[in-house]
C-alpha cells in the first residue's frame, strides 16, 4: 500500500475495508472501527458475513461470486452489525484488484440520514428500525403499488431495488401469489380487514407467513420465511403418522414405507424417494416402495446385486456408508445402470444404508433421486438421517413381528403335537397294558402285546424327539 493511499485509507471519514475474495477481512480503517466499535484485532481474519444482517448474507455471497466477472460493483447496500448490536445501513462500492486478488470496499454510512433532528426525526428512526428487521416488510397503496420495502423483503423476492420500486403487487411473480393470497389483500384494501396467511411459495420453494395490516388506504405487510419451522412441524407430524401406521396390524411394511416416502415428497417436492430391502443372503436389493420412480426403472433394477460399483444403492449397501452421486451421467458407479435411469430425466442419486440397531447387517437402502445435478444441503442430510432412523424402526419392527409369528406358529405346532401326537401312542400303550394277562404270563397274547408296546414306544420317542428339536430352535432364536 503506497503512502498516499495509506493516508487516505486511514484519514477518510468513509468506511474502508480490504478482504480476500472469500470475504475474509484483511484490513479496515479507523472510521469503520470508530462507528462500529470493533478493534482491528476483532475484525481481521473474520468473514465479512459474520457482521452482516442475516437477510443480507445471501446477497453478499452473490456479490463475491459475481465480482470476478464484473470487477467493480457500485451502490451495493447492506446492514452491518455494530459491537453493541445496532445495525448500520452502508452503501458500498466494491472493486476486485486482479494484481493482488484482494477486494477493496468503500462504504458510505447512510444511517446518519435517519438520525437527523427535526420534525421527521421519529419517522426516520422508525424507518431505520424497519430497515433492520429480519422480517420482510413492504407498504402497498390502494392501487396495488409497492411504495416502500426493506432489504429483508428484497432478499425474499430475490429482486433488485429498481425492480421492486412501484411494482404492481399482482405482478410480483416471485412472491408466489395465489388466489387465496389475492383474496386476503382485497379484503385488506376494500374491507380494512387484517389477516395472516401461511403458504408454500412454489416459485421460491419456501414457506412464508404473511401478516397484512390495512391503515388509511394503504396496507403494511410483514413477511417471514418460516420454511425451517414449518418443515420441522410437517416432518414431526409425518413421523407420528407413520409410527401409528406401523403399530397397526392391518398395515404391511410396503404400505407403511410408501406412506413415509409420499409424505417426504410432499414436504420436499424435488425429491424422488425409494427404499430397497437387502435379501436374506445379503447379496441383492429388492424394492419395498418407490411411489414416484418410473415403474419400468423399478422393475429393471429389482434384484440388483450389491457390489463396489453398483449404482448408488448397491454401492452404499456394499460399503455400509452413504453414497452421494451428484451426476449420474459421469459417475463411474453408474456405468452399468445409467442407461436405465437417464431416459427418465433423473440425474442425481444419494443413497444411505439402513444398518440394524446392533450394527450387524445392512437392512435396506434409502435413496433420494433428483432431476438435476446437485449436492445435498445440510437440511436435506438431516432429513435423510432422520428418515434412515425411522426406516430402521419400521424394518426391524416388521422382522420382529415376523419372528414372533414364526415362534407362535412353532409353539402351536408343539402344542398340537403334545395334544394329539403324544396322546395317541400313550393311549395305545395304556390300552395294551390293560390287555396284558398278568395271571398267565405264558399266554401267547402277551408276547404280541409286548411287540405292540415296543412299536408304540418307538413312535412316542420319535414324537418327543420332534418336540425337542423345535424347542432347541426356539431357544436358538432367543439367543440370536
Amino acid at each position: 500500500m503506497d503512502s498516499i493511499f495509506a493516508f487516505l485509507f486511514d484519514q477518510s471519514t468513509d468506511f474502508f475495508c480490504i478482504s480476500n475474495t472469500d470475504g475474509t477481512i484483511v484490513k479496515t480503517n479507523a472510521a469503520l472501527r470508530a462507528v462500529l466499535g470493533y478493534t482491528e484485532e476483532e475484525l481481521v481474519g473474520q468473514k465479512a458475513n459474520y457482521f452482516f444482517h442475516p437477510a443480507d448474507i445471501k446477497r453478499l455471497d452473490e456479490l463475491l461470486m459475481n465480482l470476478p466477472d464484473k470487477n467493480n460493483i457500485f451502490g451495493y447496500e447492506s446492514r452491518i452489525k455494530a459491537k453493541n448490536g445496532r445495525y448500520y445501513n452502508i452503501k458500498w462500492s466494491v472493486t476486485l484488484n486482479p494484481g493482488d486478488s484482494l477486494v477493496y470496499a468503500i462504504g458510505v454510512n447512510l444511517t446518519e440520514v435517519f438520525e437527523s433532528s427535526g420534525p421527521n426525526d421519529t419517522t426516520n428512526k422508525i424507518q431505520h428500525i424497519i430497515q433492520s428487521f429480519n422480517e420482510g416488510f413492504f407498504i402497498m397503496n390502494g392501487k396495488w403499488q409497492i411504495t416502500s420495502f426493506n432489504p429483508a423483503f428484497q432478499a425474499i423476492t430475490g429482486l433488485k431495488n429498481e425492480q421492486l420500486v412501484n411494482i404492481n403487487f399482482r405482478e410480483l411473480i416471485t412472491f408466489g401469489i395465489t388466489d387465496e393470497i389475492f383474496a386476503k389483500f382485497k379484503a385488506a384494501i376494500k374491507g380494512n380487514i387484517s389477516s395472516q396467511i401461511q403458504y408454500f411459495n412454489n416459485y421460491l420453494k419456501r414457506w412464508l407467513r404473511v401478516n397484512i395490516y390495512p391503515y388509511q388506504g394503504e396496507v403494511a405487510v410483514f413477511v417471514r420465511d418460516i420454511t425451517r419451522i414449518k418443515t420441522q412441524q410437517l416432518i414431526l407430524a409425518l413421523e407420528k403418522n407413520v409410527l401409528e401406521l406401523n403399530a397397526s396390524s392391518h398395515q404391511t411394511l410396503p404400505q407403511t414405507v410408501k406412506a413415509l416416502l409420499l409424505g417426504i415428497e410432499d414436504i420436499y417436492p424435488d425429491m424422488i424417494c425409494s427404499v430397497l430391502e437387502v435379501d436374506d443372503a445379503g447379496e441383492k436389493l429388492y424394492h419395498i416402495a418407490a411411489p414416484r420412480l418410473p415403474a419400468a426403472y423399478c422393475e429393471a433394477i429389482d434384484g440388483t446385486a450389491i457390489g463396489p460399483r453398483a449404482g448408488s444403492c448397491g454401492t452404499a449397501a456394499y460399503h455400509r456408508s452413504q453414497i452421494i452421486v451428484n451426476d449420474i451421467a459421469t459417475n463411474p458407479l453408474w456405468d452399468d445402470y445409467r442407461h436405465l435411469v437417464l431416459p427418465y430425466g433423473i440425474n442425481a442419486c444419494w443413497s444411505t444404508p439402513i444398518i440394524s440397531s446392533n450394527s450387524s447387517q445392512v437392512l435396506a437402502t434409502f435413496a433420494v433421486y433428483y432431476t438435476e445435478n446437485r449436492e445435498p444441503k445440510s437440511t436435506e442430510l438431516q432429513l435423510i438421517e432422520r428418515t434412515a432412523n425411522i426406516l430402521r424402526v419400521l424394518i426391524e419392527n416388521k422382522r420382529n413381528q415376523d419372528h414372533v409369528k414364526d415362534q407362535n406358529r412353532r409353539l402351536q405346532e408343539i402344542a398340537a403335537i403334545s395334544s394329539h401326537e403324544i396322546r395317541r401312542p400313550v393311549a395305545t400303550i395304556l390300552g395294551l397294558v390293560n390287555l396284558f394277562d398278568k395271571v398267565d404270563l405264558d399266554n401267547p397274547l402277551n408276547k404280541e402285546i409286548i411287540n405292540h408296546i415296543d412299536i408304540t414306544a418307538k413312535e412316542l420317542d420319535a414324537v418327543i424327539h420332534t418336540i425337542v428339536e423345535k424347542t432347541i430352535y426356539l431357544k436358538g432364536e432367543e439367543q440370536a
